[in-house]
């Protein structure tokens, strides 16, 4: 005899940043939960960012390609089946701006929005070439814990097309050691105005008012990231 099912999965609805379509997801489950907890122990980020990937997909039935999913997608997405899944409020270290002391602060993950900018998407680097940005995939990004060369990777990520007068080149053509070739023969200048697009990426983010148990001071702090929310 099978044993019966325990619960009715209530259903929810979430609109994907990147396209605006809305889509239904569910809470995950223990199981799910407990490879999530496995990876974070893991402190390996390929492995926690395939992990919360996998975690999307299941929950949402496979209603979008994770090849589809922008890293910022990925965040935000994850945080609406997290406030749904282990509740809308989560407690965070805060540390004071005055005296550091760290605070136990209660944040609403539900409100936690994607914050979006307008950005040319065309990039002059000289008088004669452009490149012709675009948000990075998830799956098109391997992972590191070297935050300098993660950067450097989603950048690479980000070029779609070198234009110049007689030609456009599509960068998915071209391999990843020609593309760092070409990042590393711009000069500062041209390297930050290429940089500058990625700074304008949308992400999760939300600002925190709290005043200090310890010194009394108030602190408004701007939380991005959906690690931080962990």
């Amino acid at each position: 005899m099978a044993l019966p099912v325990l619960n009715d999965t209530p259903q929810y609805t979430m609109t994907i940043p990147s396209t605006g379509k809305t889509i239904k997801f569910r809470p995950y489950l223990v199981k799910e939960e407990k490879v999530l907890l496995i990876a974070a122990q893991s402190q390996d980020v390929k492995q926690m960012m395939d992990t919360v990937v996998d975690t999307i997909m299941s929950c949402t039935d496979n209603v979008v390609h994770r090849t589809d999913l922008t890293t910022f997608d990925v965040e935000y997405m994850f945080l609406k089946i997290r406030s749904k899944s282990v509740g809308e409020n989560a407690e965070l270290g805060m540390k004071c701006s005055s005296c550091e002391t760290t605070n136990k602060v209660q944040v609403d993950i539900e409100s936690i929005e994607c914050n979006s900018k307008e950005v040319d998407k065309i990039v002059r680097i000289t008088d004669d070439i452009s490149i012709e940005m675009k948000w990075p995939s998830y799956s098109s990004i391997e992972y590191t814990d070297d935050e300098t060369e993660l950067g450097f990777r989603i950048l690479a990520q980000c070029m779609k097309t070198v234009i110049t007068p007689n030609s456009r080149m599509d960068l998915e053509d071209e391999t990843d050691e020609s593309i760092r070739t070409f990042l590393e023969s711009m000069t500062k200048d041209q390297f930050e105005a290429v940089s500058s697009y990625i700074e304008h990426m949308p992400q999760v983010s939300k600002e925190i008012q709290f005043i200090c148990d310890e010194c009394g001071e108030y602190n408004n702090i701007e939380v991005k990231g959906m690690q931080a929310f962990f």
